[in-house]
């Protein structure tokens, strides 16, 4: 769980104007609290995974769940410029 949201700054302002791409936004509270949860459980299942034996763990599997963390933590990062 430390490390899905560790590196993730939390006290930055509540709300953005827009996203990146021009969308406005109201309120991001919301969306980041999703983004959390999401971390928190990807986290989890990644570790489930690799705590599996060496000789059974898929790779493909392990990449998969390191590029949905890093997606959301990049949004989440956006949320907060």
């Amino acid at each position: 769980m430390k490390k899905a949201i560790g590196s993730l700054n939390i006290h930055r302002p509540q709300q953005r104007h827009e996203t990146p791409g021009g969308a406005r936004l109201q309120n991001t509270e919301a969306v980041k609290q999703q983004l959390l949860a999401e971390l928190v459980e990807l986290e989890k299942q990644m570790q489930t995974l690799e705590a599996t034996s060496s000789s059974a763990v898929d790779f493909s599997m392990l990449q998969t769940y390191k590029e949905m963390i890093h997606s959301r933590k990049t949004l989440f990062n956006q949320l907060n410029r």
